[in-house]
């Protein structure tokens, strides 16, 4: 080789969007867990308690105040030919108005005392900014895929970078102002990046948006609450049922998430790109996705013998130990995660969205009641948190099972 040649894979990586965008996306999920290990290891595991549930809001909210549109955006695009710089312009009117009601929200709820809702409340319209951008930015081609990937590991990495400056300046940030700044950040950013060519304006259905988007709305919106009502769960009843003790409960059982989030979080990325491949095909992508879901199912498959195997064979060990039981239960939920979710972008792509509503209801109901059940049960929270969502994630799993065996 030549010198200054680039090797080979690297060449191939340079030209691949597809793998740029996989690999910005595996940035921002490592740089998520990365920031709650570096606040649990420098702030200790109250900070992360406080830390994990104000993130989970923050996330949840931004979804919620998105009405689902990321996913309308998508629809019109691939299936009607819109433009993206009509959708933009469409898209930066409704952020204009969401502001205007969500920065009055948050003044009367910091009045009130209430200083994490208001800085929630204050996110909404650049966190739905960001949801936006990344949908107007995976249809571009050629470099839709390379600039999505960058738009969503974005949030994760100014986090981190906020939380490694604080840790540096040996000071403890307001996690709610913090949070904050980087979801305006990213919003500005992100929505700056999915600026296209302006062309002639051009007529398109806006019922046919709302119709996609509020049916796949209350999907996305159950899934994102999901962390945050768990979280807040075990900060209202785990010390009251001696699950830990009072906000290092929290902060474990928020630690022992991110195992989970991982998953879920490296699945999300990859679901619009699944969802692109099986969208593109005559009768949506059921062989494909059967295919991947038989590989899930041998991976999960794997991980429930070996945490059956070392739960039999060290049991004393894993009841000494605070993390390895929700370690072991928390690996194959996330799996599991990963494989539902195969299967619910399969659903999507046949456009099952009744489906999937319930699915998103029945996964955050269970969820709650399993939880509470095991913390009234005296289980440590993060290990009532982890077998609570394995539970769930099985079920859901079948579920999606279930549906696509009547699509032979």
């Amino acid at each position: 080789m030549k010198p200054g040649t680039p090797p080979a894979a690297w060449s191939r990586l340079q030209a691949s969007p597809g793998l740029q965008s996989i690999g910005w996306q595996a940035a921002g999920s490592a740089a998520t867990l990365a920031a709650a290990l570096w606040v649990s290891w420098r702030m200790g595991l109250q900070a992360q308690g406080e830390f994990g549930l104000a993130k989970s809001w923050f996330d949840a909210a931004a979804v919620v105040a998105s009405l689902g549109l990321p996913q309308g955006l998508l629809h019109l695009q691939y299936r009607l030919g819109v433009p993206a710089c009509a959708l933009r312009r469409w898209s930066k009117s409704r952020l204009l108005g969401l502001a205007l009601l969500a920065w009055v929200a948050a003044g009367l709820l910091f009045m009130a005392g209430h200083r994490l809702a208001a800085a929630v409340a204050a996110s909404l319209p650049f966190g739905a900014a960001h949801l936006l951008a990344r949908s107007l930015l995976l249809p571009r081609r050629p470099d839709g895929l390379r600039l999505y990937g960058l738009a969503t590991a974005l949030p994760a990495l100014l986090v981190l970078a906020g939380v490694l400056l604080a840790g540096a300046l040996g000071a403890r940030p307001p996690f709610d102002l913090l949070l904050l700044a980087t979801a305006a950040l990213a919003g500005l950013l992100s929505f700056g990046l999915a600026r296209a060519p302006e062309q002639p304006a051009v007529a398109w259905p806006q019922r046919e948006l709302w119709q996609v988007s509020l049916q796949t709305g209350l999907q996305q919106a159950l899934a994102a609450l999901l962390a945050a009502a768990l979280l807040s769960l075990i900060a209202r009843e785990g010390p009251g049922v001696d699950a830990g003790t009072g906000k290092d409960a929290l902060g474990a059982a928020a630690l022992a998430l991110q195992v989970y989030q991982v998953f879920v979080v490296l699945v999300g990325y990859a679901s619009p790109l699944l969802f692109d491949h099986l969208a593109r095909q005559d009768r949506p992508g059921l062989a494909a996705a059967k295919g991947l879901d038989r590989a899930a199912a041998r991976g999960l498959g794997a991980a429930l013998l070996l945490a059956a195997l070392v739960l039999a064979l060290a049991w004393p060990t894993v009841q000494a130990s605070s993390w390895l039981l929700p370690l072991l239960l928390m690996l194959p939920a996330g799996l599991a995660a990963v494989a539902a979710r195969i299967g619910a972008t399969a659903l999507q792509a046949q456009g099952r969205y009744a489906e999937l509503s319930l699915q998103g209801a029945g996964r955050l109901v269970l969820a709650l009641l399993l939880l509470l059940a095991m913390l009234r049960a005296h289980l440590p929270a993060a290990a009532a948190l982890a077998g609570s969502l394995l539970v769930t994630e099985l079920a859901t799993w079948w579920r999606c099972r279930h549906c696509l065996a009547r699509d032979r």
